[in-house]
């Protein structure tokens, strides 16, 4: 008969023993990945750092040296892609994004940066088609219903410009960006009433700019109403520059609907409705 105090002690060394079985030392491989993977993990940190501090050319470097090390993750050519768009270099922008999208096809933040990559190339078509996917990806990101506003208006699709600004505005009504572009949206497609109540909600709000109270003083002159937007120029020109801004406003007024358009896209500021 075997004694109860051998049986606790039996079973304490099969426990000591299964755990000395547990400290096994790290294989080789398993070293060179941990290696491999702070390597990785040092680079993004030190290229968001770089980015964060300006030097663009040299962020671009590192986070295409981390994509080299790590070709089957999205982070480090989504870094990419963003620091390419900061560059201005849009193609290469769009270039590190599709990679992105490739590998992970409803990465709301790829689809997102590849839209505004094909926005900035010149094509709204395509661009619309990553905004609504990323819409669909996440619902919630008013960003993504703003890129794709800015595409659609770009393709000329003012209605469902419109339609994806108010539901960006749904989640935050109070996005000074969407209401600028939903105005604008309506300016472009003749509903100049319509723009000037959203125009002057943006002038009257304390975050409003002077190219907000612009805005506002070309949507009077588009509808007609050269004293309330001479007066509105006035606060920021000189009168030789507020007379100038008349005469271009019965300008625009005397083209086509699509000449109009086209006219003021052309002069627009193009950080105004940046998706």
């Amino acid at each position: 008969m075997i004694h109860p105090r051998f049986r606790l002690f039996s079973a304490l060394a099969a426990i000591l023993f299964l755990s000395s079985c547990a400290l096994t030392p790290p294989t080789k491989a398993e070293i060179e990945k941990e290696d491999h993977q702070s390597q990785l993990s040092q680079i993004m940190r030190v290229a968001q750092t770089t980015a964060g501090g300006g030097d663009l050319n040299s962020a671009a470097g590192l986070y295409n040296r981390a994509h080299y090390l790590a070709p089957e993750q999205t982070a480090p050519l989504i870094g990419l892609g963003q620091t390419f768009l900061a560059l201005g270099s849009y193609a290469q922008a769009a270039q590190a994004f599709g990679k992105a999208v490739r590998l992970e096809p409803a990465n709301a933040e790829a689809l997102y940066g590849y839209g505004k990559g094909l926005t900035a190339m010149g094509r709204p078509k395509d661009a619309a088609e990553q905004f609504a996917a990323a819409v669909q990806a996440d619902p919630a990101d008013q960003r993504f219903y703003n890129g794709l506003g800015v595409a659609l208006d770009r393709r000329g699709d003012h209605d469902a410009a419109q339609d994806a600004y108010i539901d960006g505005l749904e989640i935050n009504p109070d996005h000074i960006g969407l209401r600028n572009n939903l105005a604008f949206s309506m300016l472009l497609n003749g509903e100049f009433e319509e723009a000037i109540e959203q125009f002057e909600v943006i002038a009257g709000s304390a975050p409003a700019m002077v190219q907000h109270r612009h805005n506002l003083a070309l949507a009077y002159g588009l509808a007609g109403q050269m004293d309330k937007a001479a007066a509105l120029a006035r606060r920021d020109l000189s009168e030789a520059q507020v007379r100038h801004n008349l005469a271009i406003y019965e300008h625009l007024r005397g083209l086509s609907g699509s000449e109009r358009e086209m006219e003021i896209l052309g002069r627009r500021d193009g950080a105004a409705d940046q998706p």
